[in-house]
């Protein structure tokens, strides 16, 4: 809390209008001379040896309090000087708050110079420097304490200065190409997190590759090279081209699906009836149920070791008469019942992997 030191102002002297007793409250000084002294309070004034404190004044009465810094209430006379002086008590708490400041902040010989601070050098010791934020700064800067412009969103640390930087400066400060809003983003380094969602009209990065294990969900992709498909997926992992349905029944990963006319929902696909015979994908998500939404896989790579049974590499994959261990997965034994539906599925890329690649062919046979 702040000092509060007694008012003052210069030439604030007069005289008792008349006497006051030794414990009256009020006095009433000259005729016109209540003017020369503050109107704020309290201050502190002198008859005699006495020392008043006025608390209020309407005038020329001040309303006081008597025997202040240790001195005796007495009676005093009319025409008895009445100043306003400077005594202990001022020079006291002058003192005091001087010294309160010089314990908080420290003391020292430094003078203040463009772009310093008063930091602390030890124990009631201080001195004006620039900070050093690799020595000087510990913990985390709250982002609520730093404030940025439209030319300096951006901040540069050195170790021994903060800098601010505009989105310009700090593109090339890192060497970078094209700034944001430009037609492509050019980089030498990785862009491995984050999303990029419309307004590009291209991605350059060189003889990179661009890789991801998400989807990409819109748009179009050019490309006048190759798109490399993973033929060696982790197990219950795919690669490749899918598409989202709804699924008719309860669904497993790896089990072949028909489009259903009737609801244009996949249900599983079987050879043993021409309605439910052509595969068009294999589900790549488990124990989904009816109703729900299921990613279908297309064309590409999936491996599932529990679902799948153990394959003859390079055999081919035929559209399955019946469930394998309650699952609707390819089989390797083309269906040779009469009325069976023939259609090749793709072939095995591993002993439980496939490649799934169905064929539009199918063979009645009869």
């Amino acid at each position: 809390m702040a000092t509060s030191f007694l008012e003052v102002k210069n030439n604030a002297i007069s005289t008792l209008a008349s006497g006051i007793t030794d414990v009256a409250t009020s006095l009433t000084v000259a005729s016109g001379e209540g003017a020369l002294f503050p109107s704020s309070f309290p201050f502190h004034i002198t008859i005699e040896n006495e020392i008043l404190s006025c608390t209020n004044r309407s005038t020329d009465v001040l309303t006081v309090v008597r025997e202040q810094q240790g001195t005796s209430g007495v009676a005093h006379s009319v025409n008895v000087a009445v100043g306003l002086n400077v005594t202990a008590k001022s020079v006291t708490d002058l003192n005091t708050a001087v010294n309160a400041a010089e314990n908080k902040i420290g003391t020292g010989a430094s003078t203040p110079t463009a772009n310093k601070v008063l930091r602390a050098t030890g124990t009631g010791t201080s001195a004006w420097a620039q900070v050093n934020l690799s020595t000087d700064v510990t913990g985390t800067l709250p982002s609520s304490n730093i404030s940025s412009g439209s030319d300096d969103d951006f901040l540069r640390i050195d170790g021994a200065s903060v800098e601010g930087r505009s989105a310009a400066e700090v593109l090339t400060d890192i060497g970078a190409g094209a700034a944001a809003g430009s037609a492509s983003i050019v980089t030498v380094g990785a862009l491995n997190s984050g999303s990029i969602t419309s307004g590009f009209t291209s991605i350059d990065v060189g003889a990179g590759a661009v890789s991801t294990t998400g989807l990409v969900t819109a748009g179009s992709i050019t490309t006048g090279g190759a798109i490399l498909i993973d033929s060696t997926p982790a197990d219950t992992v795919y690669s490749g081209i899918t598409a989202s349905f709804v699924a008719g029944e309860a669904l497993e990963d790896g089990e072949v699906v028909y489009l259903k006319a009737a609801d244009t929902r996949v249900w599983k696909a079987v050879a043993t009836a021409a309605a439910t015979s052509r595969a068009i994908g294999m589900v790549v998500a488990d124990q989904l149920s009816a109703g729900s939404a299921v990613t279908v896989l297309l064309q590409g790579f999936l491996r599932a070791d529990t679902n799948f049974p153990t394959w003859t590499i390079g055999g081919a994959l035929y559209t399955p008469e019946a469930e394998t261990s309650g699952k609707n997965v390819p089989e390797q034994a083309a269906p040779d019942s009469d009325g069976d539906f023939i259609q090749i599925l793709g072939w095995a890329s591993d002993a439980n992997t496939v490649y799934f690649n169905p064929s539009n062919d199918i063979i009645e046979h009869a």
